[in-house]
């Protein structure tokens, strides 16, 4: 009985979403929904402390290790006890065995598409480039001697030119989307290349001097 009170009550709460997407019935929604959300929980946490009682009244320390014996074909809640360890460990070891595999496949597949990738001018300029301008930005604003402004924008990036290094080990990113103000007080449009180091994910140096960039 509870656990058909459980599903309605998911069922009302999903239907009651729905319903409150509507400005005419969003108040009913809210409310009602509330109302079978506290109903729902309940419900469930009932049932699910009945389960577990049932499980214990019929010899297993609860409703999961009744589980695991019927996983493991055991019917006889001694049984199960005497043999329960041994099946823990073994599906442990079978997890982590399946894990293992999963990363292997996973890094294999990831290493496989970084070497095409790296063969690959804009590919490879461009998987670090949002990394590069994080490392790279706030260096670049520390070479300024007095005030500076980031000029920038969505279709203009902080560093729109790079040159690959070291068979892709390094990256040099290149923009002139700044101004620097001189002792004078005057700005001063700069360009600056920063060294990108893609192993370790970090600026290696940067180099800030006068001018713009040639078109």
């Amino acid at each position: 009985m509870l656990v058909s009170i459980s599903i309605l009550g998911i069922l009302y709460v999903m239907a009651m979403v729905f319903l409150a997407l509507f400005k005419r019935c969003r108040k009913f929604a809210l409310w009602t929904g509330l109302v079978a959300v506290a109903v729902t929980l309940t419900a469930m946490t009932v049932t699910g402390s009945q389960i577990n009682a049932d499980a214990r009244a019929a010899g297993y320390d609860s409703a999961d290790d009744q589980r695991n014996a019927t996983r493991a074909g055991i019917t006889d809640p001694a049984i199960w006890r005497s043999q329960r360890e041994a099946y823990l460990r073994t599906w442990a070891a079978e997890k982590a065995q399946k894990e293992a595999a999963a990363k292997a496949t996973k890094d294999q597949e990831s290493a496989q598409a970084d070497a095409t990738c790296r063969k690959d001018f804009n590919c490879w300029s461009n998987k670090f480039n949002r990394a590069a301008t994080k490392a790279c930005s706030p260096q670049v604003e520390r070479a300024a001697k007095n005030n500076f402004e980031w000029t920038d924008s969505f279709t203009a990036p902080k560093f729109p030119r790079a040159s690959i290094n070291d068979n892709g080990a390094s990256i040099t990113y290149v923009g002139d989307a700044i101004k620097m103000q001189n002792g004078f007080g005057a700005w001063v449009i700069m360009t600056y290349e920063c060294d990108f180091d893609t192993v370790a994910g970090s600026a290696v140096a940067i180099r800030v001097n006068p001018g713009q960039l040639a078109k």
